[in-house]
């Protein structure tokens, strides 16, 4: 666990969002129907309706849900019951954002936002800010995650709601800390400020739930701040609270942060005891993404103090539960994507029977036209065939693309596999190693009365480490051969939109076998790792003509991350994304050559204070997009710029196509490249794209 364990959104998002247990069977659709239609509307009949979708129904049925919420809605309308109204479009989106449908979820929570507003109903209003925030948050767009945690601070002052206020609170301490924790200087001190606050409202309500989480993350905030005594102190406050058998389930955040703690100051026998509380509690209530984390954080601390066993033992579970959630996730996406594909081959299925139908109709038409003599009409009819039968060859085209598309997750969900089972190896190498120090620590302390046996000893250990140097070479020849289909990879992806830089794939795998041949294998390992993330992602948009620009800035913030460990001095890397740019399309890939460029060839290893700066804007009703960077600089100009590097050479192709080869748009270059002495210091590159929305 290389980070202190940090409370999770969800814990502050759970007052709205509570899972009840199952009360009763579930609801046959068409018996719900008729009892709804034969069901009285007035106000409290609804209201009774209302809890039952709220909290009565499994929280897994989702279809009854819907059912009665939309019967609410309705009769709600009908009726006037404005606030049954807006109670049903809240709960409608909170249901769908359980059911992980969060394009339904954001759509409802809106018109509940709208029109609770319109009304004057701060309940649902609060509510469906909680609700917004919660869903841009998940997907990493803090700014407008904040904007809706602000209103819903806001609303609960105003209106005295104390425990939607210490949720807020929370939500926002989320925010910060999700929002800054990649930056040079994350901002604790403000997230530490928030925490306080839930606390403050939790203790006037004796909420101790909230007071638990916010203790709990305010010793987190100090343990990241090398604080060690105040995070102490407040984690201590956490734990006059966990002794009551109620909060027990919150206990594993408590023990694996207090573990943490003693662990980084390499007080590891402290430590282990409370990773092992931590891990006793989860036996009763399962978080496998929690435990994995808590297990790694154990087989530090009994590697540092010597007990290689239980040390090997505990990173084995670890892997276990890190691989199996990593299959889990890659075979549910998997899924879902085979499930979409055959509803689109059962929509296209019916759509070209339909045609086929058609089509024998049309024949029948024309043979009646031609008989009755009217010549015209057959013709009508003979185009109008000609066109279904093109519209049925694009069909099957579109049928041949989306397998394409499936066959290339089932390859991807392979690969994965395969690295999984690359670390299981590397497992059972590490398991053969520590045997050897166990066998030499033990022959040693024989004494010289057993001379004779330990060279024995010893020469089966020198074959022993043979074998295992032997395993080593064989491991870095299949690391090459992955080099080597990552590399053939990499050069499909370039054929079709220029995905990746192959002077990357080849520098990383090149510093990937440096690592394994020097035997650093840890570090090994998670370089494959984080380059095995960026492959998968470069692959995920391989097939798009555009993404998202904040999709696109999350990709260069994790290829940054990876690149990172080559500077002596931290790089700083910055995105300024402008308020109009926001919510824009782009082609994937055509900053990070850029980013990579000033990296490997702008000596910005040699900077003292060495930075990145991306911006993102609107100008002449085109996107904008500069990188800058302080390194040496190029002296070439831009007539020359096919030669300066592949990815400017890429780069300016790409722009070619775009804008059908014109060099300037409304008056600006459409690619412009400056350096020393146009300008100060280091490159600034800037480009333009067309303006595209993502609605």
């Amino acid at each position: 666990m290389k980070v202190v364990l940090i409370i999770l959104f969800s814990l502050g998002l759970s007052f709205f969002t509570k899972t009840v247990k199952a009360q009763q069977d579930i609801i046959r659709m068409d018996s719900l129907k008729k009892a709804l239609m034969a069901e009285s509307t007035d106000s409290v009949n609804l209201k009774k309706y209302l809890v039952l979708a709220v909290s009565k129904l499994q929280s897994n049925n989702t279809e009854a849900k819907i059912l009665i919420l939309d019967w609410l809605i309705t009769v709600s309308k009908e009726k006037k019951y404005k606030q049954i109204e807006a109670n049903g479009y809240y709960w409608k989106g909170a249901a769908y954002f359980v059911a992980g449908v969060e394009d339904k979820a954001v759509e409802w929570y809106t018109k509940a936002l709208e029109f609770s507003r319109n009304i004057g109903y701060a309940y649902i209003e609060n509510n469906a800010n909680i609700g917004l925030g919660g869903f841009y948050f998940n997907n990493q767009q803090y700014e407008k995650a904040r904007l809706y945690f602000e209103k819903a601070i806001e609303i609960s002052k105003k209106n005295n709601f104390g425990s939607s206020l210490a949720s807020a609170y929370m939500n926002m301490a989320n925010v910060v800390y999700g929002s800054t924790a990649h930056d040079s200087n994350p901002a604790y001190d403000e997230v530490i400020r928030y925490m306080k606050l839930c606390a403050e409202v939790a203790e006037k309500r004796k909420d101790t739930t909230f007071l638990i989480k916010a203790y709990v993350g305010i010793g987190s905030m100090y343990n990241l701040k090398k604080d060690y005594p105040a995070s102490e102190t407040h984690l201590l406050k956490a734990a006059a609270y966990l002794t009551v058998n109620r909060w027990e389930h919150l206990g594993p955040n408590f023990y694996g942060n207090l573990g943490e703690i003693n662990k980084v100051q390499n007080k590891h026998h402290e430590a282990i005891p409370h990773f092992k509380k931590g891990l006793a509690i989860l036996k009763k209530y399962p978080d496998p993404n929690f435990e994995y984390k808590i297990y790694q954080s154990l087989s530090e601390s009994y590697e540092a103090i010597g007990d290689y066993e239980n040390a090997y033992k505990s990173k084995n579970i670890y892997a276990a539960i890190r691989d199996s959630l990593l299959t889990k996730e890659n075979y549910k996406a998997n899924a879902e994507l085979e499930n979409k594909y055959q509803q689109v081959f059962k929509d296209k299925e019916i759509s070209r029977l339909n045609a086929d139908q058609r089509i024998k109709q049309l024949e029948l038409e024309k043979q009646k036209a031609i008989i009755s003599g009217k010549i015209l009409e057959a013709e009508t009819k003979e185009a109008e065939i000609k066109l279904l039968f093109q519209e049925k060859e694009l069909q099957n085209l579109q049928l041949k693309q989306q397998e394409e598309v499936l066959g290339k997750s089932n390859l991807q969900t392979k690969a994965d596999a395969q690295q999984i089972l690359l670390n299981k190896q590397e497992a059972l190498l590490q398991e053969k190693q520590i045997q050897n120090q166990q066998r030499i620590r033990n022959y040693l302390l024989g004494g010289l009365g057993l001379l004779a046996i330990l060279s024995f000893i010893l020469v089966r250990n020198i074959t022993a480490r043979k074998k295992a140097y032997k395993q080593l070479e064989d491991k870095s020849q299949q690391v090459k051969e992955q080099a080597l289909q990552l590399s053939k990879q990499t050069r499909q992806i370039a054929q079709f939109q220029s995905q990746m830089n192959p002077h990357f794939v080849y520098n990383a795998l090149h510093n990937i076998q440096g690592l394994v041949l020097t035997d650093d294998k840890q570090k090994a390992n998670t370089q494959i790792q984080s380059l095995a993330l960026l492959m998968r992602k470069t692959f995920a948009n391989a097939e798009k003509d555009d993404i998202p620009v904040e999709e696109e800035i999350n990709y260069l913030r994790k290829y940054v991350e990876f690149e990172k460990g080559a500077f002596e001095h931290n790089l700083n890397f910055d995105v300024v994304v402008s308020k109009d740019a926001e919510g824009t399309l782009i082609p994937p890939m055509m900053i990070q050559p850029l980013i990579e460029n000033s990296i490997k060839h702008a000596e910005l290893r040699n900077k003292e204070h060495p930075y990145i700066k991306v911006l993102i804007d609107i100008e002449n009703n085109l996107l904008s997009i500069q990188v800058k960077d302080n390194g040496a600089g190029i002296k070439k100009n831009i007539q020359e710029t096919d030669k300066l590097s592949h990815s400017m050479s890429v780069l300016k192709s790409r722009l070619d196509l775009i804008f059908k080869g014109n060099a300037n748009i409304r008056n600006e270059p459409v690619l412009s490249v400056k350096s020393f002495p146009e300008i100060a210091e280091g490159t600034n590159i800037k480009f333009y794209l067309p303006l595209n929305y993502s609605y």
